[in-house]
């Protein structure tokens, strides 16, 4: 069942919301089925393949980035997929257009573990789950927002309650029970996932690309992985993204998605009143953690 709630922003207008089963989704992004709890079955139906590999991130964790990876890892090749990852996203997909995609496919999806497809855990389809500091998370999904023309018009300040549930709504669901539904998953099933962090991948690429060869099974050499972590660099990324991808979205026109890509952007717009709210909301709520996330390089 579906709940709709409003919320009104600051500038005085209303922001429609959906909620079900622990997600929160902006009304006005449009799902497929125009109704979030049909979409969420639908995603938590959704049929895989045996060589289907499972991209899980919370939205603006490296998605992109990562997704691009794991393709030119299974092609053994640095071109660049003509197609963005969006071909392949479950979030607000189409899923019949997912489901004709040729295979390999890379489904990516930003939905909590409790969400995924019942056929990527009963099936043992390995999973990549990249994770990425809340605060570099906060900046970036603000601007993301804003891009699209969603929610966000005004400062920084006006956002951050959102990333923090103030209102009673999330953008999509609570960072900590993300990351804390996967750290569990992991800890379960740890030779089904692999967990990567983008503040590692953004440090060491080489290192991090050969844990996802080493996992995956790709079997690629040293050499190519080199230059793997030069061909999936933010600058050349960005600018493949820019000059050759396909845009899905017809009616839709695609901002760029490659901003800043940085490790410790945060530290340009939190005060330090609000570093020190989130460090406690996030002590509050991912208590006997053992996920260990950098907020600089």
């Amino acid at each position: 069942m579906t709940t709709k709630m409003q919320l009104v922003k600051p500038d005085g207008s209303i922001l429609e919301v959906q909620f079900a089963k622990g997600l929160h989704y902006w009304a006005d992004l449009q799902l497929p089925e125009g109704d979030l709890a049909a979409h969420i079955d639908n995603v938590l139906n959704f049929p895989v393949r045996e060589d289907d590999i499972y991209l899980a991130t919370y939205p603006k964790s490296g998605t992109h980035w990562v997704w691009e990876i794991i393709l030119m890892l299974q092609k053994r090749s640095t071109d660049y997929e003509k197609k963005v990852k969006e071909f392949a996203f479950l979030d607000f997909r189409d899923l019949t257009t997912v489901a004709d995609l040729p295979s390999p496919r890379v489904l990516n999806c930003h939905y909590p573990c409790h969400l995924t497809p019942k056929e990527v855990l009963s099936q043992g389809i390995k999973i990549v789950h990249v994770q990425r500091n809340f605060k570099d998370v906060c900046v970036s999904a603000y601007h993301h927002l804003k891009g699209f023309g969603h929610y966000t018009t005004g400062a920084f300040d006006e956002f951050l309650p959102i990333m923090l549930g103030t209102y009673g709504t999330y953008f999509l669901c609570s960072w900590c029970e993300y990351v804390r539904q996967w750290e569990i998953f992991t800890k379960a099933h740890p030779d089904q996932i692999i967990n990567i962090y983008f503040e590692d991948l953004k440090k060491d690429s080489v290192h991090e690309i050969r844990k996802l060869n080493t996992f995956l099974g790709t079997g690629c050499e040293e050499a190519l992985l080199e230059k793997i972590a030069l061909a999936c660099s933010f600058h050349n990324l960005k600018k493949a993204d820019a000059e050759f991808k396909e845009n899905p979205f017809a009616k839709l026109e695609r901002f760029d998605m490659y901003r800043k890509g940085d490790v410790g952007d945060w530290k340009n717009y939190f005060t330090v009143a609000q570093s020190e709210e989130v460090d406690r909301w996030i002590s509050e709520n991912l208590p006997d953690t053992q996920l260990a996330f950098r907020y600089s390089l």
